[in-house]
């Protein structure tokens, strides 16, 4: 996004409460800029369908977590079954 250096002149109030003013202000603060500034940002980066996107995408991140999850577990049963039938054909040749 090609951002084109102008003056600010306009204001914007807005009402927050003591809590996210503290937000805002330490996230200015460990970005490096003034409050002004991360708020300029922000607007300018703030997309929208972006953050659906990205939402959608840490639901797919979960799923894909339960499967592999899954895949895991069945797996462990079948190497369990596969060493009970081992142990149960040692056992059948010992015999």
């Amino acid at each position: 996004m090609e951002h084109v250096q102008q003056t600010a002149t306009e204001r914007v109030t807005t009402l927050m409460t003591v809590s996210e003013k503290s937000t805002l202000e330490s996230k200015a603060k460990r970005a490096g800029i003034s409050v002004g500034e991360f708020v300029r940002r922000s607007v300018d980066f703030y997309d929208p369908d972006e953050i659906a996107a990205l939402a959608q995408l840490a639901d797919f991140a979960e799923a894909l977590q339960r499967s592999n999850l899954e895949a895991s577990e069945a797996l462990d049963r079948a190497l369990a079954s596969i060493e009970t039938t081992r142990r149960q054909l040692d056992k059948d040749r010992a015999a």
